[in-house]
């Protein structure tokens, strides 16, 4: 066809050349020159329309994406988001093709909606984990001034997860039907509630419901991952997740630290008893939980377009983003038929939820299990602890720590090999990323030196955290059409994976033989890597990708385009 509108618009001149005379006497020699002619002015005008074509849709892209409005700090209003109004300039470089999702991430900036988001993200997925691990750091405290049993303990560390599990697997349905922030918020509000009551219980059955209904709070990693891939391009989603993820989990790490210390000093110089010391370090994460909470709902968007309530008002979201909330169980089923889903599932409960259970019960385990060997704790257990509850909390927050780069770490490296080998590079990632954690995690359950135990729980730390980045590298990429009720199953895998590791130990008795039979389970975690086949990329043990291809699926899939991917605004 570009060759016959080339033809058609051929200029007059040439027209000689596209007739044969009777004076040429038809020689084939002249016929063939007319022929290669016609050929030649053919292509070069069909090259010159395509070239035109190209010019045109480069420059409306490039004006679409890099374009700067100033006006961009306030949200956008319900009637500047009708159906053919769109935002079409941004304080960051966006791709329209992908739903104007960010395509670069400035660390530095709050400008909305794109980094306003991400910030909001992480801060309040941090907020969420200080909440939710306050209590275990001060657990010898409360479990002296409770006359709790170890038994007691370990139950009230095992609903502390039991609830997040129900909450990840509709996590994903619900911020696919209203949108992250709200659902983040809600969680931090509502979360606060059990944190603060957890400070007023005087009974084992007190503690385990505050611990209960304080869990919920753990679903707020759903909302994290998901406002972040509405947000960022499949170029940069996943050092953005990673990161989002890391910083948010690096709240247990700092709650490990700070909350001993609180209670300090509001106990010292006998200010206060060790009873309402305790009980007055609660009360700090659930304020910070609300402040936040309310900060986010109103100063930040849902999507680039603004909020979910405005557009789906307009009229200005696909259709698919707008299906009643009892498509949210047709989601969870199809997600559920696929076989790569539970070994992800599987995957995230090797890696979250290790890293729950790691929480849970490193300050007892360095507080309670290394003492000294000619010691008799039946005497006088203080005496025999090498450790203060002090000094084992300091510790123990190492592990947390390694949230602030090793989880970005893990996602950045699955997005460089997907760039050089697609998709088996990401799982190529996740089995190394696996392999270490198992190395590291037996190497930690062996040793009762301190002066190598702590060097082995750095390194245990950083490939747990990878593991977790990694296996988010590759959930997006699976249902595309269901990214949210994809992530909130894997997500769900994490906490029952935890909920698993709390029997267990509670089972065994013995943390350190406990770790080791957990480092097995890692180690078959990174084998199974070998059988994850996600549609249309190629398994590690097969040679070629699809005839889709990954750099068309990666598309697809980050587009926003199929049914029930992160809605956006429509032109």
């Amino acid at each position: 066809m570009l060759a016959l509108s080339g033809i058609l618009a051929a200029p007059a001149d040439n027209e000689r050349w596209l007739r044969l005379d009777v004076a040429d006497g038809f020689s084939p020699s002249a016929l063939a020159f007319r022929v290669t002619h016609f050929s030649r002015v053919s292509f070069q005008f069909a090259s010159r329309h395509e070239h035109r074509h190209r010019v045109l849709l480069s420059n409306e892209r490039r004006t679409m994406a890099t374009n700067f409005h100033t006006g961009l700090e306030t949200p956008l209003q319900a009637d500047q988001a009708g159906v053919f109004q769109r935002r079409t300039t941004f304080p960051i470089r966006t791709d329209p093709l992908q739903d104007d999702k960010a395509t670069e991430i400035k660390l530095l900036s709050v400008a909305r909606p794109h980094m306003r988001a991400f910030h909001y993200s992480w801060l309040s997925f941090f907020c969420a984990f200080f909440g939710w691990f306050s209590i275990p750091p001060l657990m010898p405290t409360i479990k002296k001034q409770l006359g709790l049993t170890a038994d007691q303990v370990s139950n009230s560390n095992i609903v502390s997860v039991t609830s997040t599990i129900f909450g990840r697997a509709v996590g994903g349905p619900l911020c696919d039907r209203y949108g992250a922030r709200t659902v983040q918020a809600v969680l931090l509000i509502v979360g606060a509630i059990p944190v603060a009551s957890a400070a007023l219980v005087t009974s084992y059955t007190g503690l385990m419901l505050a611990r209960f209904f304080i869990g919920l709070v753990g679903c707020s990693f759903i909302a994290t991952t998901y406002w972040t891939s509405t947000m960022f391009s499949k170029e940069v989603v996943g050092s953005a997740n990673a990161l989002a993820a890391g910083w948010g989990n690096l709240g247990a790490g700092v709650t490990t630290l700070v909350t001993p210390q609180i209670f300090n000093l509001v106990t010292m110089n006998d200010a206060l008893s060790d009873d309402m010391g305790w009980r007055i370090a609660l009360l700090f994460p659930a304020v910070f939980m609300v402040i936040v909470g309310v900060a986010l709902y109103f100063n930040s968007d849902d999507c680039p377009q603004g909020q979910y309530k405005d557009l789906r008002k307009n009229h200005a979201m696909d259709i698919a983003a707008t299906k009643p909330a009892s498509d949210m169980k047709n989601a969870l089923m199809h997600v559920a038929k696929m076989p790569v889903t539970w070994i992800l599932a599987f995957q995230y409960a090797c890696s979250f939820g290790v890293e729950i259970q790691v929480h849970n019960v490193l300050t007892e385990f360095y507080y309670e299990d290394f003492t000294y060997s000619d010691c008799d704790p039946t005497t006088d257990a203080n005496e025999c602890r090498r450790l203060t509850q002090s000094r084992a909390t300091l510790i123990s927050s190492l592990f947390g720590f390694m949230c602030l780069f090793a989880r970005a770490l893990g996602g950045y490296l699955s997005d460089v090999a997907n760039r050089r080998f697609g998709m088996k590079g990401r799982i190529g990632v996740q089995f190394v990323a696996f392999a270490g954690q198992a190395v590291f995690l037996y190497c930690f359950s062996t040793t009762k030196n301190l002066s190598s135990s702590v060097p082995l729980l750095v390194f245990f730390g950083i490939f747990v955290q990878a593991c977790t980045g990694s296996t988010y590298g590759i959930v997006p990429y699976v249902l595309p059409a269901f990214t949210g009720a994809t992530s909130g199953f894997v997500g769900a895998g994490g906490n029952v994976g935890a909920l698993c590791w709390s029997l267990m130990f509670k089972g065994v008795g013995n943390r350190s033989e406990s770790f080791k039979y957990l480092s097995i389970f890692v180690a078959v975690a990174a084998v199974i890597t070998f059988g994850t086949k996600v549609p249309t990329h190629a398994a590690l043990w097969e040679k070629d990708d699809s005839v889709h291809g990954t750099e068309i699926d990666d598309d697809s899939v980050h587009a926003g385009k199929a049914a029930g991917s992160s809605p956006k605004a429509t032109v």
